[in-house]
């Protein structure tokens, strides 16, 4: 059963009595945050963000860590920690591991590192430049701590995008082209190794507007050996909190959830006259209000105040916030499991039963027609038809 698989949809089952835009944002970030996190992650995450972390703290979070049920990602969190706080003991079972962690990580992004050198030496030879962004330019200013990181990834100014994918293909690399994007990958591996992009996806349409500005805001510096923009701290923590959103929509790169605390943590403090009026002006130009307000919201939630208290006061903040999470709902649940509901009437039980052909001729044509724009994009009438569907909307 659906409701067995998603806690968001228990939260709103247990509540349907009480449907509102308000209760909708509140039942999503509390589903997400249960999805995503333990209660020993959210001990962690309180411990590694507060301003005297204990010794007594950590002593009750590692009395029930385990690396193996943990997995590496989370576990790294935790290496971070350590990293940052070395006054702090940790058993002999535990420190050397987590070292080990961090050893293993590093060895991980080297070998990306030296598939972006090469790549980004040939790119120069045709004067080429390129941006550094997302996880690659926080490994660059954070050299001390490795990273969860599946590729690079690189913007190039849209003139050259083509000529990029061009010349790592004469390089040897299998190239995936999308529309903004192009995936490299070492010939007759899937593993991606970095990804070279006309402009970064924000599901807007308006991505295209801030290149210029990146660009421009970056400063030129030697990074992994190679000249490369880096963002200014307010560009990385836009891109951060857009792709943030889009990760917990998606269900994309889930381990990089948790890590995008500590960037935003270190983008706030390691710039003393940290601009939010660029921020928000990117939030405007891309148009992707409604991913920032979220992300805004649901780091505040796991870690109080983390982000300034004034990106919430504003009534705009508000109904971007509600819009955002009635769609999100409407497509991720409501769609999701009418969908769902189609794919499980197979073909040979739609004609063995009547019953079976009349749901089907029932439930197609209104799937087709409730995916439309015309309410997959606007929140008053997907909120209207949340109301009236309660029990397609909670898998029932």
């Amino acid at each position: 059963m659906l409701e067995d698989k998603c806690n968001i949809l228990k939260l709103i089952k247990n509540n349907q009595s009480n449907f509102s835009p308000d209760n909708i944002v509140d039942w999503l970030i509390e589903g997400f945050k249960s999805e995503l996190m333990s209660q020993n992650d959210e001990k962690l995450i309180k411990m590694a963000f507060s301003k005297n972390p204990t010794q007594q703290q950590l002593d009750d979070i590692l009395k029930d860590w385990d690396i193996e049920v943990k997995g590496s990602a989370k576990s790294l969190m935790l290496s971070y920690f350590m990293k940052l706080y070395p006054n702090l003991y940790y058993p002999d079972y535990v420190g050397p591991r987590l070292r080990g962690l961090l050893n293993y990580y590093k060895f991980q992004n080297m070998k990306l590192i030296s598939h972006y050198i090469k790549i980004c030496h040939e790119l120069q030879k045709e004067n080429i430049e390129v941006l550094i962004f997302k996880g690659g330019a926080m490994k660059y200013l954070r050299p001390e701590f490795s990273r969860v990181m599946g590729d690079i990834d690189i913007l190039v100014r849209e003139k050259d995008y083509e000529k990029a994918g061009q010349i790592a293909l004469k390089m040897g690399y299998d190239c995936d082209f999308d529309i903004h994007s192009t995936d490299l990958h070492p010939k007759d591996f899937d593993e991606g190794i970095m990804d070279i992009h006309k402009y970064i996806y924000m599901d807007t349409g308006c991505e295209k507007s801030i290149n210029d500005d990146l660009f421009k805001r970056a400063r030129k510096e030697k990074v992994f050996e190679i000249e490369t923009f880096v963002p200014s701290n307010e560009d990385l923590l836009f891109i951060s909190l857009v792709n943030l959103t889009r990760n917990l929509t998606n269900k994309t790169s889930w381990h990089g959830v948790l890590f995008t605390l500590f960037d935003v943590k270190y983008l706030l403090e390691s710039k003393e006259d940290f601009n939010w009026d660029i921020v928000i002006e990117n939030v405007k130009k891309t148009k992707t209000q409604l991913q920032f307000c979220f992300a805004v919201k649901f780091i505040n939630k796991l870690v109080e105040n983390l982000l300034p208290e004034k990106l919430q006061k504003d009534k705009l903040f508000e109904k971007e916030v509600n819009n955002y999470c009635t769609l999100l709902t409407y497509q991720r649940f409501f769609l999701w499991n009418m969908k769902q509901k189609g794919h499980n009437l197979k073909i040979k039980d739609i004609f063995n039963s009547f019953d079976n052909f009349k749901q089907y001729l029932k439930l197609k044509p209104k799937y087709f027609i409730l995916k439309l724009s015309l309410f997959r994009k606007n929140p008053a009438m997907a909120r209207m038809i949340l109301k009236f569907n309660e029990k397609h909307y909670i898998g029932a």
